[in-house]
């Protein structure tokens, strides 16, 4: 059960969060309506007339119609996914869309026969709403199941929507049926007694009334608000009878007003998020709750924080939970104090509306240094207590980031041997992929990418060549495997542009070492098998072996076998133009790719490497070892180099040796080298070749 309900909360939380256009709508409406200037009132008025903020209200008040309806339609979307995915051995799943429509359709039974207005942005409305998502979601997904339910038996040969709307017909009105008869009995039940005036008059009766009815207010605003009801609204609906008094200024008696209650608890929206917004830009430089902070300025500027609230999210946020209630209750004992202390007077709430900024609403309500002075103490107070749970919220985030960036590294790289297509995925791995994609363009575009070498060392000891190793330290989440690099490069498309940039780095290095007298050595280059089909790139390897004064025989191209080399005609051209450029051709990862074997009948390859997976325990595995001594047949036949990469010890050199590999590559001989550390390497090495 718990796990039940925790996939209702992530449901609903989500579902907030989905709405948040809707929110973006109404805060740009409030923000034009209310905008606390006049100035901009008397313009707005002589420029549109007396009426001009009729039609945008009225707007406003359509986001705050449609936000239930489209909450109970969304949550059970998003939780009958889940389900879905949880049943998914059960047999057929309830398809989302008509789910949603059966939401829909018992949202509007319920608020119809209880006689709330369908256009009403309610407690109750909202309350309604999260409660019919997911007990449809969950009736539906259960009576799915129901041979009894599925009166037609549809061959599965019918059109696909025509079978899952007539398969679910009968499920969605029974269901409808249902809350029919529950919304009917609970509309005849006797109205519950009014609670608020018999709590107000309690309060009033103690001697404190003030402080009670406050914390309640407090309490109840931001419960509400956690669970993503509005809860200004809600209590500004009872305010006439209850929390709150508008027209008369008796703090030291038993009432709060309104204004001071938004200008010195609610600092910023409830919460008092102002101190929120000013922690996170303190405390963070990037990530979402940075982005969603900067985007929040403004609106918390006047008093308005549904972007914060539902963006990082609050709701039903645990990290966020304790300071969400603690702050404002803190500020509201602070705000009694000075008021009933008489430190702080109200002079006057007519110039000051919800939407009034700090520090002018602190002095156009109390004309006083000293309002002004608590206001801003209060915002500082605010983000004080905010901080610590910002770090760890942040630190939090950090490592959810580095987890669902882990799960998909692990995804796309078994993605890639599949060859599905990442970046197109709507889950949270098509989301990081195309995050990276974005990111990598970025990179390549402003040189971030940086190129290792790792050694090469013939059977003899001295270095022979070096293979260029690109490699991409992301902002956010590190190193990134170069493996998950290529295919997403692949993936997007942005493979030639990486190839490219790689190719001509090395180029550029090559040349540096070309003065220090290293003509000698080969740079070894890995292609991927998409770029063979690039027209232009025989003429890009030209142009950068001519621009840099290089000799084609000191590249050579390693085929990875990231993909399937194409055995297009047009591919067959650019390798035979490679060729005949002189640079030489060679295979990477031999005896586990899509066909090794064929490729060295189709063109001739200088040198053949062996893949790691196969050398890395040849000292413990006997078939490994025999494949190992058959490519070295097969190379030693054709006169071509066989390469082991991998090699981490003196055991497995030898071993490798004595099976007939004659080049090694690893961390035995060496790990990667940054460019600038490579000519004393070869330098020492050579000496010791030579000896």
């Amino acid at each position: 059960m718990k796990q039940r309900m925790l996939l209702w909360i992530v449901a609903t939380r989500n579902s907030f969060v989905s709405l948040l256009p809707l929110t973006f709508l109404r805060v740009t409406l409030d923000l034009l309506v209310y905008f606390p200037n006049t100035f901009y009132q008397n313009f707005m008025t002589d420029w549109l007339g007396d009426n001009w903020k009729l039609p945008l209200a009225q707007i406003s008040e359509a986001t705050f119609s449609f936000f239930a309806l489209a909450l109970t339609a969304i949550i059970s979307v998003q939780l009958v996914y889940r389900l879905n995915s949880s049943n998914a051995a059960e047999g057929d799943m309830p398809t989302p869309l008509m789910v949603a429509i059966s939401a829909a359709i018992n949202f509007i039974i319920f608020i119809s026969l209880l006689g709330y207005s369908p256009i009403d942005f309610s407690m109750e409305a909202m309350a309604l709403a999260i409660i019919l998502g997911v007990a449809t979601a969950e009736l539906v997904s259960w009576l799915t199941h129901k041979r009894l339910l599925d009166l037609l038996h549809l061959s599965v040969e019918s059109d696909t929507a025509f079978y899952n709307a007539m398969r679910l017909t009968p499920t969605i009105v029974l269901v409808g049926v249902f809350f029919f008869l529950l919304a009917a009995f609970i509309a005849v039940l006797p109205d519950f007694p009014d609670a608020y005036n018999t709590i107000t008059q309690a309060a009033q009766e103690t001697g404190f009334g003030a402080w009670i009815l406050s914390t309640l207010t407090v309490l109840v605003n931001q419960g509400l608000w956690f669970v993503g009801i509005h809860g200004g609204i809600t209590i500004e609906s009872y305010q006439q009878g209850a929390f709150f008094i508008n027209d008369v200024v008796a703090i030291s008696t038993d009432w709060v007003t309104r204004s001071v209650y938004e200008s010195f608890v609610l600092i910023g929206g409830s919460g008092a998020t102002m101190g929120l917004v000013i922690a996170i830009l303190v405390a963070t430089r990037t990530g979402v709750q940075n982005k969603v902070a900067k985007i929040s300025i403004i609106p918390s500027l006047f008093n308005i924080n549904d972007i914060l609230i539902y963006g990082l999210p609050i709701v039903l946020n645990p990290l966020y939970l304790i300071p969400f209630f603690a702050v404002p209750l803190l500020l509201m004992a602070m705000s009694l104090l000075a008021f009933q202390s008489g430190w702080v007077d109200v002079v006057n709430q007519s110039k000051v509306t919800w939407t009034t900024p700090p520090v002018l609403s602190a002095w156009l309500l109390t004309e006083s240094w000293r309002g002004v002075a608590l206001q801003l103490l209060s915002i500082i107070i605010s983000t004080l207590l905010y901080l610590p749970f910002v770090r760890k919220a942040e630190i939090y985030r950090h490592q959810q980031e580095q987890l669902a960036f882990e799960e998909a590294t692990n995804t796309i790289i078994h993605n890639g041997q599949t060859k599905l297509q990442i970046i197109s995925r709507q889950d949270k791995v098509g989301m990081i992929a195309r995050d990276l994609v974005y990111d990598l363009r970025q990179a390549i575009y402003r040189n971030e990418l940086t190129v290792v070498y790792q050694p090469k060392h013939h059977r003899a000891g001295h270095i022979v060549g070096v293979e260029a190793l690109v490699r991409w330290t992301h902002p956010r989440y590190g190193f990134v495997s170069p493996a998950m690099l290529v295919m997403l490069a692949e993936d997007s498309g942005d493979i030639n542009k990486l190839g490219n940039w790689v190719f001509e780095q090395c180029c550029i290095t090559k040349a540096k070492w070309n003065k220090e007298g290293h003509y000698d050595l080969t740079m070894a280059i890995n292609i991927s098998p998409l770029q063979l089909s690039d027209n232009t790139l025989p003429a890009f390897l030209t142009r950068c072996i001519q621009q840099y004064g290089l000799s084609p025989d000191e590249i050579e191209l390693e085929i990875t076998e990231s993909s399937e080399i194409s055995d297009s005609k047009q591919v067959e051209k650019i390798l035979q133009e490679i060729s005949d450029l002189g640079i030489h051709l060679a295979m990477d990862d031999f005896g586990m790719g899509y066909s090794s074997l064929l490729h060295m009948r189709r063109f001739t390859v200088n040198a053949i490497k062996i893949d790691g997976s196969i050398t890395r325990d040849v000292l413990t595995n006997s078939t490994n070892a025999d494949i190992i001594r058959t490519i070295s047949a097969l190379g030693k036949s054709q006169n071509v180099s066989v390469v082991a990469e991998y090699v981490e010890t003196l055991e497995q050199r030898e071993a490798l040796l004595e099976m007939g590999c004659d080049i090694f590559q690893g961390y035995y001989h060496s790990p990667p080298l940054k460019p600038e550390d490579c000519p004393m390497y070869f330098l020492s090495h050579r000496l010791e070749g030579a000896q």
